[in-house]
């Protein structure tokens, strides 16, 4: 596989850039409009908190950053835990938070633009030079991290009235 030549920021800008210009091309022509700000404010801010997080670990594990960089150390602590990519995770939900903010149909193309780039041409080639890399400590870490989070990502999770969500086994079936 291919290194990547251009670096996933600038694909969040280009897929902003254009979903931009879409929504000032066709503003008034779609009738179709969702804003609202609360929810824009918080994927923006959680966002940025889990993107500069991950970079943070990043940091502290004195591993590069840019995916065609060979990576010196894994990291599995912290939004590591959750999903394998928490640094697209968090420029996905930054679009989306602009999305909801703007609140127009184009708008929330660009989120949707990223993941699908991310998740075909990026993550692939970084999945395959960590298996090479750090082999069967990568190969455990992908069984037990899911690469983007759901809510029933390898368990199931209940609640109830006055108490915290708990962790619970999968029913075996």
């Amino acid at each position: 596989m291919k290194t990547p030549k251009i670096l996933p920021p600038f694909i969040v800008l280009l897929c902003f850039l254009i979903s931009l210009g879409l929504h000032l091309l066709l503003k008034g022509k779609i009738p179709w409009r969702h804003q609202n700000y609360f929810a824009g404010i918080i994927f923006l801010a959680g966002g940025f908190t889990l993107m500069m997080w991950a970079r943070c670990l990043f940091k502290k594990c004195k591993t590069p950053i840019k995916p065609a960089e060979i990576p010196t150390a894994m990291v599995t602590e912290g939004p590591y835990r959750v999903t394998r990519n928490p640094m697209y995770l968090g420029f996905a939900l930054m679009l989306l938070g602009t999305a909801f903010l703007v609140g127009t149909l184009p708008m929330f193309l660009a989120p949707l633009t990223f993941f699908l780039i991310i998740n075909s041409a990026f993550i692939p080639y970084e999945e395959a030079k960590m298996e090479r890399l750090f082999g069967q400590k990568y190969l455990d870490y992908k069984k037990r991290v899911r690469r983007w989070p759901t809510p029933t990502a390898g368990r199931s999770w209940r609640w109830s009235p006055g108490s915290r969500a708990k962790q619970h086994s999968p029913p075996t079936v």
